[in-house]
């Protein structure tokens, strides 16, 4: 897939995610593998008025050339695209009632038979810390080992 091309997929999704009811605002991010990076929604900036030129091509080594900055969130998408080379995308969302059920702090177990196709016989979830940090993209990270 074209460069264009995947920075318009990332947008249609975006949209999708917000006309769905899987995210409000710009609340969550999305990115997709590119070359020696990836390309990433840029920070604080309504799905509705992005461009394919607003999405931020970020390097592997956490810099970027662009006149808008990446999704605060870009360590943890890095981090997880780092440590999972089959990963090439990531969807980062606040729904409703998943953002309720981690403020539990507990993992969800397997009551229905598509969480264990989701690699485990339960979905975990990582302890809370603060959006855009080191921390944040660690606890995920870890979260996701072996699934």
């Amino acid at each position: 897939m074209s460069e264009q091309a995947l920075r318009q997929s990332i947008i249609d999704h975006a949209l999708e995610m917000n006309a769905t009811g899987l995210n409000q605002g710009t609340s969550g991010n999305l990115s997709m593998r590119f070359e020696d990076g990836l390309l990433i929604t840029p920070s604080g900036m309504p799905y509705k008025q992005l461009a394919t030129e607003d999405i931020v091509f970020l390097k592997m080594d956490g810099t970027y050339q662009h006149h808008l900055m990446p999704s605060s969130e870009w360590r943890f998408h890095r981090d997880i695209m780092q440590a999972r080379p089959e990963v090439n995308a990531i969807v980062h969302a606040h729904p409703t009632y998943c953002t309720a059920i981690s403020i539990r702090g507990m993992d969800v177990p397997a009551v229905h038979y598509m969480i264990a196709v989701s690699g485990g016989n339960s979905i975990r979830c990582a302890p809370y810390h603060t959006f855009g940090t080191q921390a944040l993209s660690d606890a995920a990270v870890e979260a996701l080992e072996g699934r």
